[in-house]
Parts: C-alpha cells; sequence; structure tokens
C-alpha cells in the first residue's frame, strides 16, 4: 500500500480545475500527495470526470467523494453523518478524516479558490520536526498577521474572527528568532485576503487587495505562548496528530474554522508546540459570495470571541496528547462557560459547537480500537 506523507483536501462546488497547478507543482518539486476533493450536492457531475483525469495525467491519487461516496464513507459513523449537513465547507471534515485514515502525516487544507502563487507549496507547508521562526509577543496579547502583507489602499486589515475589540493601533511586536516545532502552518493570501463580511461590505466599492507579501525571506513568524490570533481552514497544513483535536462545526456559522483554531492553539501551548505564519502564500480569486448572508452568518462569532477565548483560557489542560487535551476540553468548557456571561441564544450557538466536538472526539476513540 502506497504511504501518503501528504494530502491536499478541498471541497468544491465547481470544476476544481486549479488543482492541476498543484499537482504539477508537486511532482517538479518529488512529492507523491493524495489529493481528497469533496464535492457536495450542488457540484457538477464533471467535477468527478475531472477528478479522474486529473490522476491519470499526472500519475497522482486523487480520490473524489461525490454526495452518495460521502453517505457510504460515513456509515460507519452514523452520528458524524447525522450532525454534518448538505451544502455547507464543513463537509470538509469528510475530506480530512478520510486523509487521516490514509495515513497522511500532514493534511493540508485548501479552498477551490486558492490558486498557487509559491514554488514548491507542500514543501513550504512544513510541520514536520523543528524550524526557525520569528517568535512574535505583542503589547495586546493578540497578532495581527495580515500585517505581513501589503494593502493596495495602505489599509490596516485583520483576519476574518480577529476580535473587534483588540483591533488596536497600539499593538506594537517585539520579535525573538527561534526554533519552534509546528504542528500548523498558516499560508497567506494574495488578491481576496480572508476578511470579515463587516469589511467587505463597509468597501464594497473598492474592496480591500493584498498586493505583496511583505517578508522578503523564507522565515515565517509564530505568536508566542499566550499570543491569540486565529488561523482559517484555507491554504492551512496540519499535523496528522492534531487532526483529532480540530473539528469544523457546521452549527457556529463561519467560525467553524475560527474557534477551532482557538482551540488548537491553546492545547500547542500547553504541550510547547507552535501555530506558524506565512508561506507559501496563495492568491485568492473569491467565489461569489452573498455578504449580508456571510455577515449573519459571523454576526454571534464576532460578539462571543473574546468570552469563549477567555473561557478556553480557563481551563487548565493535562494531556499528554491532542486527543487527551481535546477530551479534557469537552469535559471541563461547559463548567468555564458557565462562568462567561452568554445569554440562552449565545449558549445555544456554543453548545451546538461542543455536541460536534464530542461526536469528533467519539469517532477517533473508535479508530483506536
Amino acid at each position: 500500500m502506497t504511504h501518503y506523507q501528504t494530502a491536499i483536501v478541498t471541497t468544491t462546488i465547481y470544476v476544481p480545475k486549479l488543482l492541476s497547478a498543484y499537482a504539477k507543482d508537486a511532482k517538479a518539486h518529488g512529492h507523491n500527495p493524495l489529493f481528497v476533493v469533496i464535492g457536495d450536492k450542488k457540484t457538477p457531475q464533471e467535477a468527478e470526470r475531472f477528478c479522474n483525469k486529473l490522476g491519470r495525467q499526472s500519475g497522482l491519487r486523487v480520490e473524489y467523494f461525490s454526495p452518495e461516496r460521502q453517505e457510504s464513507y460515513l456509515k460507519k459513523f452514523p452520528a458524524l453523518k447525522k450532525h454534518l449537513p448538505w451544502n455547507s465547507i464543513q463537509r470538509r471534515n469528510v475530506g480530512i478524516l478520510f486523509a487521516y485514515e490514509a495515513g497522511c502525516g500532514t493534511i493540508i487544507t485548501i479552498d477551490d479558490d486558492n490558486f498557487l502563487v509559491t514554488k514548491d507549496f507542500i514543501g513550504a507547508h512544513q510541520v514536520v520536526g523543528e524550524r526557525t521562526c520569528d517568535v512574535v509577543s505583542t503589547s495586546t496579547k493578540w497578532m495581527n498577521v495580515c500585517k505581513l502583507l501589503k494593502e493596495k489602499h495602505g489599509r490596516t486589515f485583520y483576519h476574518r474572527g480577529f476580535p473587534l475589540e483588540k483591533r488596536l493601533p497600539k499593538e506594537t511586536w517585539k520579535t525573538k528568532r527561534a526554533n519552534v516545532r509546528p504542528v500548523v502552518n498558516a499560508g497567506l493570501w494574495l488578491g481576496d485576503p480572508d476578511v470579515d463580511a463587516m469589511e467587505r461590505l463597509y468597501y464594497l466599492s473598492d474592496p480591500t487587495d493584498a498586493i505583496s507579501y511583505l517578508r522578503k525571506r523564507k522565515l515565517n513568524i509564530s505568536p508566542s505562548k499566550g499570543t491569540w490570533t486565529p488561523f482559517n481552514s484555507q491554504n492551512t497544513a496540519i499535523r496528522r496528530f492534531c487532526i483529532p483535536a480540530y473539528f469544523l462545526s457546521p452549527l457556529i456559522g463561519r467560525y467553524d474554522d475560527i474557534w477551532a483554531s482557538y482551540i488548537l492553539k491553546h492545547i500547542a501551548d500547553h504541550l510547547g508546540d507552535s501555530i506558524v505564519f506565512g508561506e507559501p502564500v496563495v492568491r485568492q480569486e473569491r467565489n461569489p459570495h452573498n455578504y449580508w448572508k456571510d455577515l449573519d452568518q459571523e454576526r454571534y462569532g464576532h460578539a462571543l470571541t473574546l468570552r469563549f477565548v477567555a473561557a478556553l483560557s480557563a481551563v487548565k489542560l493535562r494531556g499528554q496528547t491532542y486527543s487527551e487535551c481535546y477530551g479534557g476540553l469537552i469535559e471541563a468548557l461547559p463548567e468555564a462557560l458557565d462562568k462567561q456571561m452568554f445569554s440562552a441564544d449565545e449558549r445555544r450557538f456554543i453548545d451546538g459547537m461542543l455536541e460536534g466536538m464530542r461526536i469528533w472526539s467519539a469517532v477517533f476513540a473508535r479508530l483506536k480500537k
């Protein structure tokens, strides 16, 4: 059986033609990744034909999951099957789980509008062993990674999910060169960056445009222990052993990957690991969105993130693995959340995520047997 060190996972409701460039780049730099493409009810049948053709022409393994194949695959995980709705980007969980079961050591998730920019994309997404980074601590305990990107209009902008209350001009950085153990490498994006719907609506007539990556050398940055910043689920590499602690909830709108990132950062801090930001860079040519709908999907997340992170920070972890720590969080978070001020509707929003976390944890408990 072929061993795949790396998987590239995406969801799509289009024909994912951009994968041809990723396949060509992988082969040019000596990589043999597994591609996992998760379709949905809206995905045209041509997508499956394209994936099959890409596999034949490239000589790489390309697995396309139609809705029917997903239904079959998830029969052994009935609670997860029931929990994941159709026509949602959180079908990405299916691809991540399949790549994990296939034994992949690194799982890279991309969106189907992430176009290749950095050469040796897989090599730049290193999350194996140690690497040298600039470790950043800030005056606010929050780090705006979008400072690494030059915006066409000279605007300061922030990653989707960065708390509104922490978007402060007085944020100053202290940087120290160090070797770190990366478990996540979050690549950045030129073109249409991953910002909040609120910002997209405000600048609707003249959108935010990231025109260049400002770091000259291939030296990514990492927030220090106790310094927060979100990462998303596009152009992001995650180490295999983190996957049991990384679930994208379909019940918390466009904060699925954001709150999952805060959870993973809290565990990484406990275990002495690092989240890394920078290259590889992609160009996002964003698919059409209804920004008003996106804003509605972000409203609770905007309101609750600081309180959620406060509750998360209050949980003292004792586990020695990501799976153990995730289990500990599932047990301890409800009590920590009780100490924050949430309305009944707000708490139901968070409880939906906790339900998914329990289901995800049970999936990996079963895989251990």
